[in-house]
């Protein structure tokens, strides 16, 4: 089946309310419908209408509710995970087993531990690869501004739920005086970040500009992109960083998950093992500006060849299409996520799972010290207020039992790292 023969319609199911309305704006202007937090008479109505139904998925918890309370009709599941799935949460192989299709957003996830099981033939059929990155073309033409100093860069979300803990130490690392740390984006850990600077000696080094729309005006003035991010994290594409290479600057990453397909090392950016070879890698990039700007005018030329629109819109109509030759059928979720929200929260955690299925499993009232030494010793991912963590799920199910229990155990080990 050839879709771009047909008239594509796109309708949109938002499970919250929005907190930033610039993209439901864009698609509303491209034509597709919007609908925020419909009730289950309307969902069921969406979906019955629907060809194809793509899940945008991350483990969010209203997206395992949505999931648990999905109609009994026929669908065709296209499940888009914009995680990597290498660590916690990862993806239960069972719904890829259940859906029609799974998209990643990167090649890693071919590696995850949790498909090990699934025949090497079956997840080749059933799943493909589009990049969270819809384009570059705006970032191509980025001016470069005269400015002073070094400026190293970061966009994204400035907090510890992606930032490597101990971001500032690899920023002290650099050791140039010249040196500045643009941070562009929501700022939830700035208080710390600045408090750690300063016993560092890094007082006024570091520039918070905030949450920005357009992010090139900034892209015009870094020379260096510095993202350790922290080691067990979920990021896939990361577009900010591909974005950044457009406008041909050269990154400097850990050699770790996602990051080692994301650029060639000592090509289009530089992969770094340590705090010590983080520093000495912006180093080098500040004394060397000739090979900075020849690693940046390659990291450009390699994310124009792999990142393009025109593949991007391709791959994902080649994916649409595979599902489409599937035919409708009864999916069944719910038997693979469980009974319960905590059951839901538990179904996805990948090496993790086995920590709280033994504290599930052994009740209530039995928890041992080894127990809670367990749950304590899990990701840290799961341990932060929201990104489909214990606190996350407590808070939109707050009558679970053992979600109010596991968040009591990790609030007792807030406290005694306080």
């Amino acid at each position: 089946m050839n879709l771009t023969d047909y008239k594509i319609q796109h309708k949109i199911i938002v499970l919250e309310q929005p907190l930033k309305w610039n993209f439901i704006n864009s698609a509303v202007e491209a034509g597709a419908k919007v609908s925020i937090f419909p009730d289950n008479s309307e969902i069921e109505d969406l979906l019955s209408e629907s060809d194809i139904v793509i899940i945008h998925w991350w483990h969010h918890p209203k997206t395992s509710k949505f999931l648990y309370y999905l109609p009994e009709i026929p669908l065709r599941i296209i499940i888009w995970t914009h995680i990597n799935n290498l660590t916690v949460p990862a993806l239960n192989p069972n719904f890829l087993l259940e859906a029609t299709r799974v998209i990643f957003t990167t090649e890693a996830s071919y590696e995850a531990q949790v498909f090990k099981e699934i025949p090497a033939d079956i997840l080749k059929r059933k799943t493909g690869i589009v990049y969270g990155c819809p384009g570059l073309d705006d970032f191509v033409n980025t001016e470069r501004k005269e400015h002073y100093g070094f400026n190293v860069g970061y966009i994204g979300l400035v907090d510890f739920s992606k930032l490597h803990p101990n971001f500032v130490e690899f920023c002290s690392a650099v050791e140039v005086k010249e040196a500045k740390f643009i941070l562009v984006g929501d700022a939830p850990a700035k208080e710390y970040i600045e408090k750690r600077a300063e016993e560092k000696g890094l007082k006024d080094k570091f520039v918070f500009t905030g949450y920005v729309d357009d992010v090139k005006p900034m892209l015009s003035e870094i020379d260096v992109l510095g993202c350790p991010l922290m080691p067990y994290h979920t990021c896939t594409t990361e577009n900010s960083i591909i974005e950044a290479m457009a406008a041909g600057i050269p990154p400097v990453l850990l050699n770790q998950l996602t990051e080692r397909y994301i650029i060639k090392d000592g090509e289009t950016g530089i992969l770094v093992n340590s705090v010590e070879e983080y520093g000495q890698a912006i180093r080098y990039l500040f004394y060397n500006p000739d090979k900075r700007k020849e690693m940046g005018e390659r990291a450009r030329e390699y994310v124009l060849k792999k990142y393009t629109s025109k593949s991007f819109v391709e791959s994902f109509i080649s994916n649409c299409e595979s599902a489409m030759n599937e035919p409708k059928k009864f999916v069944n979720f719910r038997k693979h996520l469980g009974k319960t929200p905590a059951e839901w929260f538990m179904s996805c955690l990948g090496k993790d799972y086995e920590a709280f299925k033994i504290s599930y499993e052994a009740g209530i009232g039995n928890q041992t010290e080894e127990i809670k030494r367990l749950i304590k010793s899990t990701s840290p991912l799961l341990k932060q207020k929201n990104k489909s963590s214990v606190f996350h799920y407590k808070r939109e199910f707050p009558n679970d039992d053992y979600l109010a229990l596991w968040t009591k155990i990790l609030g007792e080990e807030n406290n005694e790292s306080c």
